[in-house]
C-alpha cells in the first residue's frame, strides 16, 4: 500500500509538471484551501508514550486573507482521528498562522494557536470523555506543483504539535506529522 501512495504521488508530480502551464497566480484579497493528508501521531502523557497511529488527516482547511503578493494570514484547521479505550477521538487545532511564498512556487507557514481533543462527530457522547482544550504550534511547508491564475495545486506537509490538560490531572502531549496534496484558491 505505501508503495502504492508513492508511486501515486510521483506519477501525479511528474504528470502535472509535464502538463502545466505556468501562470503567474494572482494572490489578492480572499484565499481558502483544502488538503488531504496521509498522517502519523503520537502522544505522550507524562513519562509514558502512547503506540503512534497513522491514518488520513481530515479536515485540513485554511481560510483567510493576502496581505501582499507574497504573505497570506490564514487560521488552518490541522488533526487527525485516533483510537483511544476502543472510541474513536480526534485531537484537533485551530492555528492562526502567517504563510509566506519565499519563491513563485515554494511557501513556509508557521502559527499558534488552540488545540483541542475531542470525541470524533461520529461518535456517541455516552461513550466518549469530554473535550478538552490546550494550546498547539503549526509548522508546514508546501511547493506548488500546479499554478493557475485563481488556484494553485501543492504538495505539502505539516507538522502540529499540541498539549492539552487532561481534567483528570496531567497533560496529554500531541506531535502530528502529515503529508498530501492540497489546494488553494485565490
Amino acid at each position: 500500500m505505501k508503495k502504492l501512495i508513492f508511486i501515486f504521488f510521483v506519477s501525479l508530480i511528474t504528470t502535472l509538471n509535464i502538463q502545466a502551464q505556468t501562470e503567474k497566480p494572482l494572490r489578492k484579497g480572499f484565499t481558502a484551501g483544502v488538503s488531504l493528508n496521509g498522517s502519523v501521531l503520537h502522544f505522550t502523557q507524562g513519562m509514558s508514550e502512547d503506540p503512534t497511529q497513522g491514518g488520513i488527516s481530515l479536515p485540513n482547511l485554511k481560510m483567510g486573507w493576502f496581505v501582499s503578493p507574497r504573505t497570506a494570514i490564514y487560521v488552518n484547521t490541522v488533526g487527525q482521528i485516533y483510537e483511544s479505550e476502543g472510541v474513536d477521538r480526534s485531537f484537533e487545532g485551530i492555528i492562526p498562522s502567517i504563510q509566506y511564498w519565499a519563491t513563485d512556487k515554494w511557501w513556509i507557514s508557521g502559527g499558534y494557536g488552540a488545540s483541542l481533543d475531542m470525541r470524533a462527530l461520529y461518535e456517541s457522547e455516552a461513550n466518549s470523555k469530554k473535550s478538552e482544550w490546550g494550546k498547539g504550534v503549526l509548522i508546514s511547508t508546501g511547493y506548488e506543483v500546479l499554478q493557475r491564475e485563481k488556484w494553485a495545486l501543492d504538495i505539502q506537509s505539516r507538522l502540529y504539535m499540541g498539549r492539552v490538560t487532561r481534567s483528570e490531572g496531567g497533560n496529554l502531549d500531541a506531535t502530528n506529522f502529515s503529508l498530501g496534496v492540497g489546494i488553494t484558491l485565490f
